[in-house]
């Protein structure tokens, strides 16, 4: 089933592979799909960007010591060591633990996320093939607000949005696609889909991405009248943001 071409049912899935619920085999599945599919993991970054500033709000709280006992008791199974250990000073994920049910959230991050991404920090040839090769941007509204999530296969000739901050229809006007250089200069990409409602929307491009933002550090988004292309923005920008490759750059000979 292509469940990551339903946009609600990849955000519920991607929301619990953050919290670390995935059973094992939906675990293995969904990483799959994700290295993939640009547009599964840039579903779990935003589920990301959500909650791990939690992490932070959370105060700690000492589990009490009947607690810690059963739970240590069961991990380790030796009742003196488990008493040596809570004489020492607390460890952060004994206060973790202790500050149900808010901590049960962060303990899921850590498990979800934060574990898997310190092993994959310890093995650089992981790293390299954890996401197929993409141009990703991601555009703010005017106001700050997250606004799009753009990416595009290296050396592929689509686009692909994810529309957080939908951007109202004006009569006989489009959004077009601005690629643009260090040095500022705008280059038009294409006319868009509407970007009215919230989530996924697609466009083919004339050259492939390579050619198309290999020089690009920002992408931004105008709303320009319905026919040829402008040579430049005839508006303020509705949407800006920058460009980053994904993938790591060859070492200099």
């Amino acid at each position: 089933m292509n469940w990551h071409r339903r946009p609600e049912l990849l955000d519920r899935l991607a929301a619990e592979y953050v919290l670390g619920t995935l059973a094992s085999g939906a675990l293995r599945r969904f990483e799959a799909v994700m290295q993939a599919h640009p547009l599964v993991a840039q579903a779990v970054m935003q589920w990301q960007s959500r909650l791990l500033p939690l992490d932070g709000a959370l105060d700690s709280m000492p589990a009490g010591e009947a607690l810690w006992s059963r739970i240590a008791g069961r991990a380790f199974g030796d009742r003196a060591s488990v008493q040596a250990a809570a004489a020492h000073a607390m460890p952060w994920w004994r206060r973790w633990l202790g500050a149900a049910p808010a901590a049960a959230l962060s303990f899921g991050l850590a498990l979800g996320l934060v574990a898997p991404m310190a092993w994959q920090s310890m093995q650089p040839d992981a790293r390299d093939t954890q996401l197929p090769e993409s141009y990703v941007g991601v555009l703010a509204t005017r106001d700050g607000a997250q606004g799009l999530i753009v990416s595009s296969l290296r050396h592929g000739k689509t686009v692909d949005i994810k529309v957080m901050q939908p951007l109202p229809a004006q009569p006989g006007r489009a959004p077009v696609l601005w690629s643009i250089d260090a040095k500022g200069v705008a280059q038009a990409v294409g006319a868009l889909p509407a970007l009215e409602r919230a989530g996924f929307v697609s466009v083919r491009i004339e050259r492939t991405s390579e050619q198309t933002f290999s020089r690009a550090v920002e992408l931004a988004v105008s709303v320009e009248p319905i026919g040829a292309l402008p040579a430049s923005p005839s508006t303020a920008f509705e949407y800006r943001g920058l460009c980053g490759k994904l993938w790591r750059a060859k070492a200099p000979a």
